[in-house]
């Protein structure tokens, strides 16, 4: 017959187990606060991109419309709509933009804009996507 644990034994190994998953969240959260900013800041340079190339594609005026309040982006173009993200929902973040449109002329240029920014935000954390005058898209992280 096996001799039990005693019950001094099992508070060390909970305690023990405690530490290490007290000291293993704050890196996890931070990671996936850090992964999702990331998709919402994919999603967002995804859909500038998709904007520009239905610009092109159609020969058309294309927009890129931001509506703050519900946290999403809609793509038109020739009175389409290409695609709409609920980027705000989907990964937990705040827009703010310093525009509420882009729109790309049918040769691929941003028309209307002078460099329009896009910022992300989770928590303390800011992120943002620029496009330039001539449509050309960055962001930081």
């Amino acid at each position: 017959m096996r001799p039990a644990h005693t019950l001094y034994e099992l508070i060390l190994t909970l305690t023990l187990l405690a530490l290490v998953t007290a000291m293993a969240v704050p890196p996890i959260a931070a990671a996936t606060v850090r992964w999702q900013m990331r998709a919402a800041i994919t999603e967002v340079v995804n859909a500038l991109v998709l904007t520009r190339e239905a610009a092109l594609t159609r020969g058309t005026v294309a927009s890129f419309v931001v509506n703050e309040a519900l946290g999403e982006v809609t793509v038109t173009c020739g009175g389409d709509t290409i695609a709409r993200r609920a980027i705000g929902a989907l990964h937990g973040v705040t827009l703010a933009a310093s525009g509420d449109s882009v729109r790309y002329a049918p040769d691929g240029l941003a028309t209307g804009v002078s460099n329009t920014t896009l910022l992300i935000v989770r928590g303390a954390r800011v992120d943002s996507v620029v496009v330039s005058r001539l449509g050309r898209v960055r962001w930081t992280e």
